[in-house]
């Protein structure tokens, strides 16, 4: 079935969103079919948030266990939560890992229990907020860009925690904050420029995806030709030439290179971390154990 327009753009929208990057023509079919299939936009953004695509920070696979565990919850938890907690948690990551699984698991099942905790949970609550106040900063980052002051940006960002705080997901709020810049006027004083700064950026990344139906460039160069787009409906026009360019000379390619952003493989670990988790949330070591 054909993805009608409004899907397109959702996904694009999204993608954008989250990762600052477009899906390519793969990624566009694996989200729009889920859409199509009606899963909401606001669940899909919620499982790829749940991922260590999302998540960022790549670990040498030649790590032994209790070196990955012991630095990938530093990274994520730092100083907010007592080193006992912190230790129950790396011993059960590397048991997890002694028995078969793997990282990218480890990393989205983890990420996933934490971001089930109340901000105000006695043990794990700061280390919940500032997770979470990150993965929303990036979000409202790639959307207002440089359209909104620093200022305005972390009212933003304060009003989508709020709405977290009182049991909204990450998902239902970063949908907000799309649908919120691409539904105001473009003349207006406050958002109106995020809204054209959305649909520029929206217009490479569907000439990436669907006239060219790539998906070959890596996410960090089409990162940089995104961030490259402004408000100045010129910076589209310079945008699909750097593409255009980049696509003809295929030297610089090779069937592996969006290795880093296969859709599919995130949604099938998050999946597998789902379905393997007690219905209930708890704390993350009782969640995830």
């Amino acid at each position: 079935m054909v993805l009608t327009v409004q899907q397109q753009t959702s996904v694009f929208q999204l993608i954008l969103a989250l990762f600052n990057t477009a899906p390519g023509a793969v990624n566009l079919t694996i989200l729009g079919t889920r859409l199509q299939n009606g899963q909401s936009l606001a669940s899909v953004a919620q499982s790829l948030a749940q991922s260590a695509l999302f998540f960022d920070k790549q670990y040498h696979v030649r790590l032994s266990h209790t070196e990955f565990a012991s630095t990938f919850i530093h990274d994520l938890v730092g100083n907010r939560a007592a080193e006992s907690d912190k230790n129950l948690v790396i011993d059960f990551i590397t048991h997890k890992l002694t028995a078969g699984a793997t990282q990218n698991e480890m990393i989205a099942q983890v990420t996933g229990a934490l971001t089930s905790v109340p901000f105000t949970d006695s043990s794990w609550g700061k280390a919940s907020l500032h997770y979470q106040t990150h993965n929303v900063t990036r979000v409202v980052n790639h959307l207002l860009d440089s359209t909104f002051s620093p200022a305005n940006k972390s009212v933003v960002v304060d009003h989508m925690l709020a709405q977290m705080a009182a049991d909204k997901t990450f998902g239902d709020m970063a949908v907000w904050a799309i649908d919120t810049v691409a539904g105001v006027d473009r003349d207006n004083v406050v958002w109106g420029n995020a809204a054209v700064l959305l649909d520029n950026r929206v217009a490479v990344a569907g000439y990436y995806s669907l006239d060219r139906a790539a998906h070959a460039i890596d996410r960090e160069t089409l990162q940089r030709i995104l961030t490259q787009v402004t408000v100045d409906d010129r910076t589209i026009a310079t945008a699909k030439a750097a593409i255009d360019n980049l696509l003809s000379d295929r030297s610089g390619f090779s069937l592996n290179m969006d290795a880093d952003f296969q859709l599919d493989e995130v949604l099938k670990i998050q999946k597998s971390v789902l379905s393997s988790l007690p219905r209930k949330t708890v704390m993350p070591i009782e969640y995830i154990i």
